[in-house]
């Protein structure tokens, strides 16, 4: 049998995962199968490496030689082997793609170098960022497109507004629960700007807790002061319904190589503004004072003054909401979709 399209990455369909990584290759995978018969679509969940690694390895072979298109979304590691593998691997006629998580892929091949010429032999890298694009470009790389990370969710209408803000004031993190998320960061901000004689803030934390931090976000939840809270992991499908309810997404991450992070995707759709740091590739995907507010990224103090900034003037964040609501348009499943479809010669 020959496939259309074959997608390689963490399906997760052995333990559920909510990491973006896992969410943006589920959502992939969501797309073909809505327009796509079942039968034109293979899938291997990289999940099953471990469990299985010669059926995996197996199969990962027959997919490289009996599909139209070979999509793989590979994290860090498997990115040292699994490139090369689908160059040697490659059937007549396949394509093969390599769809990028995050904006890390630069710094990467500076450090692996050999990885240049084999993903120069990719027919296309798709690449969240401008800044990613440009400087893949300076290496020399020229089967590049900019594919924005993407989601299936349920915009809210305009008349689903909630158009007051909350007291306190309610904001929320929705993203992989460690230390550079800037986690540290929100709670001790909260907890410095929380003036119950004036407008304060309230925190609701929610995602999957990374396993180097669970002992000390533990001890950290013991200090949380009664407006601060982890509320667990929420299913990516239910994120527009449980943010709906809050005021603003906090994004204070400390990685400065982050693609189009999924949570924004999931604040926009709810028509939530965002209070984030600014990494490296801000500007593509947060327009300052229009859907969000921005703060010098791994300032503690520019974070803490643009809360005090907000308490000061809460319309700030209703003004947003409906740009917030525009926004989210551009990274829906049914406008990415398209453009994914005709790159693939799939229209």
């Amino acid at each position: 049998m020959r496939y259309k399209v074959s997608i390689i990455g963490y399906l997760a369909k052995e333990k559920p995962l909510f990491d973006g990584q896992t969410v943006k290759t589920k959502q992939l995978a969501s797309v073909l199968h809505d327009q796509l018969p079942e039968n034109e679509i293979g899938e291997l969940d990289m999940q099953s490496m471990r469990k299985s690694p010669v059926s995996f390895f197996w199969n990962y072979l027959k997919l490289c030689r009996n599909s139209d298109n070979v999509i793989i979304l590979p994290a860090h590691g498997a990115l040292l082997l699994f490139p090369l593998l689908c160059v040697l691997f490659r059937g007549k006629g396949t394509k093969l793609i390599y769809d990028v998580i995050g904006g890390w892929l630069s710094n990467y091949i500076e450090k692996y170098s050999y990885l240049k010429p084999i993903l120069k032999r990719f027919d296309q890298i798709w690449v969240e960022t401008t800044v990613m694009k440009k400087a893949l470009e300076e290496k020399g790389f020229n089967n590049l497109t900019i594919v924005p990370n993407f989601k299936n969710l349920s915009i809210l209408k305009e008349e689903e507004l909630n158009m007051k803000v909350s007291s306190p004031i309610r904001l929320c993190i929705f993203s992989r629960i460690m230390e550079m998320k800037g986690i540290d960061d929100a709670v001790n901000a909260v907890i410095e700007t929380t003036n119950k004689e004036s407008n304060y803030f309230s925190l609701d934390i929610y995602g999957q807790i990374d396993p180097s931090y669970v002992e000390h976000f533990s001890e950290l939840q013991k200090h949380f002061p009664e407006n601060i809270c982890y509320r667990g992991c929420v299913d990516a499908t239910k994120s527009t319904e449980v943010l709906r309810e809050y005021d603003a997404l906090l994004f204070p991450t400390k990685f400065p190589t982050e693609g189009l992070p999924g949570t924004l995707i999931d604040a926009y759709s709810a028509g939530l503004p965002v209070i984030s740091a600014k990494w490296n590739s801000f500007p593509d995907f947060v327009e300052d004072g229009k859907t969000g507010i921005g703060y010098t990224q791994c300032n503690y103090g520019e974070l803490v003054s643009t809360l005090r900034r907000i308490q000061e003037n809460p319309s700030l964040l209703i003004n947003m909401k409906k740009n917030c609501l525009n926004k989210a348009n551009e990274y829906s499943a049914a406008t990415v979709g398209k453009e994914i479809f005709a790159l693939l010669n799939l229209v």
